[in-house]
């Protein structure tokens, strides 16, 4: 059921951000994370959301790269405390620019790690 709430998820969000301007998905979607109760989410669980939005987003026939697979992952664990979804670009100047998006609890990635080689400096943090 997680896998398919995920689908779901990618593909919502896949849309949103492709045809609203962002301005104005970032405040549907604050809308839609918004709760007034929280619940510490046991580990395995959050392990287990993370392998369904991966797992769905590669077996997608449609690009979901970080943005969506964050957004949907803060999206099914929005009752999760302490729990940030952050923006930023890599730190490597004869590069092209390049922005990733990732999933923090508690200051430990969840959903987007990326190798010790790069470094990302945040731009943006959505508690």
């Amino acid at each position: 059921m997680l896998l398919l709430k995920s689908v779901v998820c990618l593909v919502i969000i896949k849309l949103g951000l492709s045809y609203l301007p962002f301005h104005k998905f970032r405040r549907l979607f604050a809308r839609f994370i918004s709760t007034g109760t929280y619940r510490e989410t046991p580990k395995p669980d959050i392990d287990l959301t993370v392998w369904a939005v991966d797992t769905a987003a590669n077996l997608l026939p449609m690009e979901l790269l970080c943005l969506p697979r964050a957004l949907a992952t803060k999206y099914l664990l929005r009752r999760t405390p302490a729990l940030t979804l952050e923006i930023g670009v890599e730190i490597n100047p004869p590069k092209q620019f390049e922005a990733h998006a990732w999933v923090e609890s508690n200051g430990n990635i969840i959903i987007g790690d990326w190798p010790k080689t790069v470094s990302y400096q945040r731009l943006w943090v959505w508690e």
